[in-house]
């Protein structure tokens, strides 16, 4: 009887005691790879209806991949001034409340990683210029034109790739994003 209460002791310890202890998780024994940097140029074409690049601007920045790659902005253009209103009763002496929007090119990247023969980030593009003036109550104001894209590209290295299109509203021509990403360590 000794025997049998003592293997049914040893047997309910063995059930109960891994419930018992906490949760074991094994540790994660990989190491991230090391970051890579990339030379990636950015040129910002305009296409006339024929298909023709008519202008082209380009734009340079050194990414880095992995978790020590960082958000990347490039911003050039302008600050154009957009009446808002007025104050003051007499209309000659009266003045003119602006505000002011930027236009012109703004790139972001982030999350950059590799992928195989790939470079994949986030790119958010916008390209902004006034098109034209219209009058507004005897004021000029301008007519902003604008393409915005946002997404998750993959890019092959060294490879010319175009990343965003889209059609120019007011005519037959397009607005593209090219992008290329060279390794440069």
């Amino acid at each position: 009887m000794k025997k049998s209460i003592a293997t049914l002791a040893a047997a309910f310890t063995l059930v109960l005691l891994p419930a018992a202890l906490p949760a074991q998780t094994p540790q994660d024994t990989t190491v991230p790879p090391p970051p890579h940097f990339y030379h990636v140029h950015f040129a910002v074409e305009e296409l006339n209806g024929a298909g023709t690049i008519t202008n082209t601007r380009g734009y340079d920045e050194t990414i880095a991949t992995g978790a020590n790659g960082r958000d990347q902005t490039i911003k050039t253009g302008s600050r154009v001034p957009i009446a808002t209103g007025a104050y003051g009763s007499n209309p000659k002496t009266s003045t003119t409340q602006f505000q002011y929007i930027d236009l012109g090119v703004d790139l972001d990247v982030s999350n950059a990683k590799e992928r195989g023969d790939m470079l994949s980030f986030r790119l958010r593009a916008v390209v902004s210029s006034v098109a034209r003036q219209t009058e507004i109550e005897g004021v000029n104001e301008p007519v902003i034109r604008q393409n915005s894209w946002d997404s998750t590209v993959d890019v092959p290295i060294g490879k010319p790739t175009v990343v965003f299109s889209s059609d120019d509203l007011d005519s037959t021509g397009k607005m593209r994003v090219e992008v290329t990403a060279t390794r440069i360590d």
